[in-house]
C-alpha cells in the first residue's frame, strides 16, 4: 500500500470515526429517559403483583390514585400470571414434541450428535429427556412422517 493509499485510508477512518460521534452525540439526548422517569424507575421498588405500568405512571398520579391501582394491580395479576404460565407450560409441551417427531427424523449418528451438543451446551436434562423420550421409548414408528432410522 502506497503512502498516498495510506494516507486516504487514514482520512476515510478519521472522518468515520468524526461523523459517528457527531451522530452519537445528536441522538444521545434522544436515547436517554429524561431525568424524571430515570429517577421514578430507580426509586420504584414495588412488587412486580402492585407494578403500575410506566405510561399510567407517567401520568402524575396522586397518593390515592396510585393506592388504587396498586389494589387494581394485585387483583388482576395474579390470575394473569396464572394464565400466562399454562401458556408457556403447553407451548413448552409442543416444542418439546416438535424435538421429539425431529429426533425420530435422524440417524443414531446425528441424535447422538446432537445429545452431545444441547449437553455440552448444559440444556436442562429434564428437557433434553422429553425430546428424546420417544427416541429413548424406541416408538419413533409411531411418529408420522418421520421416516425412522
Amino acid at each position: 500500500m502506497g503512502a498516498d493509499t495510506r494516507a486516504r485510508a487514514i482520512a476515510l477512518l478519521i472522518a468515520i470515526f468524526a461523523a459517528g460521534a457527531v451522530t452519537g452525540a445528536a441522538l444521545w439526548p434522544r436515547l436517554q429517559p429524561p431525568r424524571g422517569e430515570a429517577r421514578r424507575a430507580g426509586a420504584n421498588r414495588e412488587p412486580e403483583s402492585e407494578r403500575i405500568p410506566l405510561p399510567l405512571e407517567l401520568l402524575g398520579l396522586t397518593g390515592d390514585e396510585r393506592t388504587r391501582l396498586h389494589a387494581i394491580a394485585r387483583r388482576w395479576r395474579p390470575r394473569a400470571d396464572s394464565e400466562f404460565n399454562e401458556v408457556r407450560r403447553r407451548v413448552s409441551e409442543m416444542e418439546n414434541g416438535m424435538f421429539a417427531e425431529m429426533l425420530c427424523a435422524l440417524t443414531p449418528e446425528q441424535r447422538d450428535k446432537y445429545l452431545k451438543l444441547v449437553e455440552g451446551q448444559h440444556y436442562d436434562t429434564t428437557t433434553v429427556n422429553k425430546r428424546f423420550a420417544i427416541v429413548r421409548a424406541n416408538r419413533c414408528s409411531e411418529v408420522p412422517n418421520s421416516s425412522p432410522r
